[in-house]
């Protein structure tokens, strides 16, 4: 981009010296892309790369909820054999 950028600004201050009107419509076409072009955010992670820090805190989401499910899955065993009854009414709380 930064090449772009120089490109662009040459092109600029070369302009007013060219005196054949197709050569400078083409010129001011290449410009104009260019100025399209350099306003454009560009985004350098590639499509099939995820961030490290979203891999990460994937990772451990996907850790806790599993621990967590076998936290709950534990308690209503011992819940179940201890007292026999009541688990059930309270399935739905996460």
């Amino acid at each position: 981009m930064k090449l772009l950028g120089t490109i662009h600004d040459l092109l600029e201050r070369h302009l007013a010296s060219i005196c054949e009107e197709d050569v400078r419509q083409d010129a001011l076409r290449y410009l104009r892309g260019l100025k399209s072009l350099l306003a454009t955010p560009v985004d350098m992670t590639p499509r099939n790369v995820i961030p490290l820090e979203d891999h990460v805190s994937q990772r451990v989401e996907r850790a806790v909820a599993v621990t967590r499910s076998r936290q709950i899955a534990d308690a209503r065993r011992v819940h179940q054999s201890a007292v026999g009854f009541g688990w059930d009414n309270y399935d739905d709380i996460d």
